[in-house]
């Protein structure tokens, strides 16, 4: 009688390796997807360092049933290496595969490690990207210094597109500069700070197109163009708005340590 491994055991022995073949020389990729939607192939075998039945390769009459079927007892190998232990047992050693599950393990653990690293590095550049996005007049001068409200819309449109797509343009559409956009992110928490963001510049888009429908500001000035807010809370409300968007921005650039952007933006008195 065989003392097979349960499929919770077989589980466990994979995804302790990541899914790859515990032979340091092979390290091969053992599932991956069918041409289904939903199938997957798996090319792994759960083999057991000594043998689950009397007479196979390895085999230690010392030990008991339950430990015979024991995940201590296995190791997850591709087809080819599942059977090249059992093929030559002098070189494959109980010592050896021991050994083998060990090295691999740890390596699955550098591969976690390694791929936390590169996503950090990304995310990284890509608030870097989206910090430029936002380092413009639009979102750093109080409202009632706008030159052309039109221009101050077309910058919030244009900023909404960055981070929807990683497309950042000039005023004349041209493209300045490309990444990716805030799907991209991996960190979850900066990823939902960046929506309530767009949320909230596709909210000033709303107001501010009121405004213009409703006559809710007016204009004076010739080279210096001002804006007057017939509704001082409105006007008080676009301000806090942008100022509360550059706040959540600059909390991630914090969290990364980079510098964030200030509202509004410091000007020098001589």
């Amino acid at each position: 009688m065989r003392d097979d491994f349960s499929q919770r055991t077989k589980d466990l022995l994979a995804n302790r390796v990541g899914w790859k073949c515990s032979n340091p020389n092979c390290r091969k990729a053992t599932r991956g997807a069918g041409i289904g939607k939903e199938n997957i192939i798996n090319i792994g075998v759960a083999s057991h360092i000594t043998a689950a039945s009397k007479g196979g390769p390895r085999y230690d009459e010392n030990i008991t049933s339950q430990e015979r079927a024991s995940a201590e007892n296995g190791i997850w190998l591709c087809q080819s290496c599942s059977k090249l232990i059992d093929s030559d047992v002098n070189r494959y050693t109980i010592a050896k595969l021991k050994k083998w599950k060990e090295i691999s393990e740890q390596m699955a653990v550098l591969d976690l490690e390694e791929a936390t690293a590169e996503e950090q590095h990304e995310d990284k550049e890509l608030i870097k990207f989206f910090v430029q996005c936002f380092d413009r007049s639009a979102f750093q001068d109080r409202i009632y210094q706008e030159g052309r409200m039109e221009d101050f819309d077309k910058a919030i449109e244009d900023t909404i597109i960055a981070l929807n797509t990683g497309v950042l343009r000039t005023r004349d559409g041209s493209i300045l500069k490309k990444a990716d956009g805030k799907s991209s992110v991996v960190n979850i928490e900066w990823r939902e700070k960046l929506n309530t963001i767009c949320d909230m510049l596709v909210a000033l888009r709303k107001r501010l197109k009121i405004a213009k429908d409703t006559g809710a500001y007016s204009l004076y000035g010739e080279d210096d163009v001002m804006y007057c807010f017939y509704d001082r809370d409105l006007a008080i409300w676009f301000d806090s708005t942008r100022e509360e968007i550059l706040k959540i921005l600059s909390s991630i650039c914090e969290e990364i340590g980079i510098h964030g952007l200030g509202f509004p933006r410091k000007r020098y008195e001589w």
